[in-house]
């Protein structure tokens, strides 16, 4: 009885009616991919390839070149969500540090960096109010599933300046991360006696390498191409819990491309993409699920005010589109959002300022047509740099 029990537990994940945490798409796959990107990348657009002025993104590490004084940068995100399940609504809200990044120059052209970002979001949770028959009784039970933890990736790079207008960058590290899953039924009427609440935990330490090369090139003092490529290896998942397989799944390659021009005195425009191999890691899920390539895609523009001033304080708008790389029910979920930001830049320095914090504000939605899933989202994203230290 038991074992049937928790397979209709675990099918519940395909049939919710409430969620929460970090987002109800974060179940299927391996998760959501996060950007490793401050506050200013994602009021412009998200992708942080290819921005004129210091850019510390994790996504290209050639434009670490940009940096003369060592320091460091900081992002803190914090998402409030409204889920549909099926027509059944409720809030949730979590929060993140998508970008912790040190920035070392060794010599004039050498410019080492440090740092750990976002990479998958596997947090999820969900619970269904049902009746279950066991012999002769039919009786209300609440299943739920608990899912906690992540990837994130940790970096080391290094930039190089070829000349003042080229730049190269070659970067290496690990994704590394823990998922948690908690499987529990609870009987909501005590009419059996020996019957008890069944509570079932597994959990995995998930590690993979990976290695990134880029380049920074700037044809023109008002022009700017930006481009990264990633080669990631095999994700190994290894079960800490008796009973409970370890896994092993192809990460996808990525490629990544952006440029930004100053159009106007003080105004600069930029655009990007990002493409992600996922269709690479097919073969370990299910043909419903199996994931896809992925496209991203990112517009902005900025609007400095008093180029040169002691204190300037830019104001930026910005809009992006994501694919989802795990399908549900063969169909490829989306996000879509609008951007408002400002920022803040204090004691300028040839080499740019010492000291900036920026804000970003983003208005999205996410939805796979068909599956009765959904989520709207208030996003804020505040980042602190410091340099000169």
């Amino acid at each position: 009885m038991r074992r049937s029990i928790l397979l209709s537990i675990i099918l519940v994940a395909a049939g919710t009616t409430s969620a929460d945490a970090q987002s109800i798409f974060s179940s299927r796959g391996l998760g959501v991919p996060v950007s490793p990107v401050d506050a200013r990348a994602r009021a412009l657009g998200g992708i942080g390839v290819g921005l004129l002025g210091r850019n510390p993104s994790l996504v290209n590490p050639a434009e670490a070149a940009d940096y003369s004084f060592r320091g460091a940068t900081a992002a803190l995100q914090s998402t409030n969500r409204s889920i549909q399940v099926d027509g059944v609504e409720r809030d949730a809200a979590a929060s993140r540090f998508p970008l912790v990044r040190i920035i070392m120059p060794l010599r004039e052209r050498i410019v080492l960096s440090a740092g750990t970002g976002g990479f998958l979001d596997q947090s999820w949770s969900a619970f269904r109010d049902r009746t279950e028959i066991i012999g002769t009784d039919t009786v209300a039970v609440r299943d739920r599933i608990d899912a906690n933890g992540g990837i994130a990736e940790v970096q080391i790079g290094a930039a190089y300046r070829v000349s003042s207008a080229l730049a190269l960058g070659l970067a290496g590290g690990l994704y590394s991360g823990r998922v948690d899953h908690d499987i529990y039924r609870h009987f909501l009427e005590d009419v059996l006696p020996g019957v008890e609440d069944i509570r079932i935990r597994s959990s995995w330490s998930q590690r993979a390498p990976f290695v990134t090369v880029g380049l920074r090139w700037d044809p023109a003092s008002v022009l700017r191409f930006g481009g990264s490529f990633t080669w990631a290896g095999e994700l190994r998942g290894t079960a800490d819990d008796p009973g409970t397989s370890d896994f092993v799944i192809e990460l996808p390659l990525e490629a990544a491309a952006g440029a930004s021009a100053i159009l106007s005195p003080g105004l600069l425009g930029t655009v990007g993409a990002r493409w992600a191999g996922w269709s690479r890691t097919a073969g370990a899920f299910p043909s419903d699920d199996a994931p896809a390539d992925t496209w991203q895609f990112g517009a902005g523009i900025e609007w400095e005010g008093r180029p040169g001033s002691a204190r300037t304080f830019p104001i930026r708008v910005g809009y992006h589109y994501n694919q989802y790389p795990f399908r549900i029910e063969g169909v490829t979920p989306t996000e879509k959002a609008v951007a408002l930001g400002i920022g803040a830049r204090f004691v300028p320095t040839d080499a740019g300022p010492l000291a900036s914090m920026d804000a970003a504000l983003e208005r999205g939605s996410r939805d796979a047509p068909g599956s009765g899933l959904g989520e709207k989202f208030w996003r804020f994203t505040v980042s602190l740099a410091l340099f000169g230290l």
